[in-house]
């Protein structure tokens, strides 16, 4: 992955608010349009056919929103989802003894969380939570942020470990890797076990 730093980030956002097209500004920075795209999708446009588009992927994006109409969250349901969640970001049984839940996505990280809430008795003492920054970040800041996003103490957090890329991250709002862990075996051999029986039931 190559990494931008933010002088050409906010370079390439002052070209869009200015109402330059993202292929002007891919090819005048040398940067693919979809990196530019990524970088600047959140600035109006007045183009009509980039907002048509931007539409059109609205409309995707929202095809299947009805299924969550009558939605009800269960102890059942909340299980399974958390299971799922665990199954593909968590640390696996037996490399480890407790819940390992890892991702930059602090809005997967929070819903992992509090679906694991829900469906078991978490002690929040048991919470640890690690972060990966870069040197890039103000690790006081990223702390809070994570903190208040999950309810965890910062005296429950452990020393960051910090990167030092050759340059900045481009990601925007990127506010680093955060590992939660929470020490309970028996709860990992639970979740285990769903989502095993849960692939097995689907291999037969």
């Amino acid at each position: 992955m190559k990494f931008y730093s933010n002088d050409i980030v906010n370079l390439a956002r002052e070209k869009r608010i200015k109402g330059n097209s993202i292929r002007k500004i891919s090819k005048e920075l040398q940067i693919s349009d979809t990196t530019i795209g990524r970088w600047v999708k959140d600035i109006k446009s007045d183009s009509l056919s980039y907002n048509k588009n931007r539409l059109k992927n609205e409309d995707e994006k929202q095809k299947y929103n009805h299924l969550f109409k009558n939605l009800k969250i269960t102890a059942k349901n909340a299980k399974l989802f958390c299971s799922l969640l665990y199954w593909c970001e968590g640390s696996k049984y037996p490399s480890s003894n407790c819940v390992t839940f890892v991702n930059s996505d602090f809005k997967l990280v929070k819903t992992f969380f509090q679906l694991l809430k829900q469906v078991f008795e978490i002690d929040n003492n048991k919470v640890r939570i690690h972060l990966q920054i870069h040197a890039t970040h103000n690790f006081e800041e990223v702390r809070k942020f994570w903190s208040k996003l999950l309810a965890i103490p910062e005296e429950q957090f452990y020393k960051p470990t910090i990167t030092n890329p050759a340059q900045k991250m481009k990601r925007l709002n990127y506010k680093g890797t955060c590992t939660l862990k929470y020490f309970d075996s028996k709860i990992l051999l639970q979740i285990t076990g769903i989502f095993e029986e849960f692939s097995n039931k689907n291999l037969s």
